[in-house]
């Protein structure tokens, strides 16, 4: 008796070309142009000043989490950095940490339930 779902083959199938073919759209020529164009700029979604202001607000507890990424980064990558970098990495990290600070303070356990479920579609409309 065949189930009438989709099976984890053709999910598997679906999942790789959907993959692929963001993956070609990431290495296009035009992508790659956007990347190296937007290499050049401090960040193209974060202003300057709102890195530094993020970098003020933080508690010692954030503080210590931006160190510590910041050290293992360092650690990785830290022949390849410059002294510029480094400071771009740490008010790009301290920026991230304050916009985490809502989405920590909302508590889950382990049996809570997903909000959304995961529906795969095969291209067809099944009713």
């Amino acid at each position: 008796m065949k189930s009438a779902g989709i099976s984890r083959r053709k999910f598997g199938l679906d999942a790789a070309t959907a993959a692929a073919g963001a993956l070609s759209l990431s290495v296009s020529p035009t992508g790659l142009r956007a990347a190296s164009r937007d290499r050049e700029k401090i960040s193209p979604t974060i202003s300057s000043a709102e890195q530094e202001t993020a970098a003020s607000k933080l508690t010692p507890e954030q503080s210590r989490d931006v160190e510590a990424k910041l050290a293992n980064i360092i650690r990785k990558y830290g022949a390849r950095l410059s002294e510029e970098q480094r400071k771009h990495l740490r008010k790009i990290l301290a920026y991230n940490e304050t916009m985490l600070a809502p989405i920590r303070i909302f508590t889950l356990q382990n049996g809570d339930a997903p909000v959304t479920v995961l529906k795969p579609s095969s291209g067809k409309h099944d009713e």
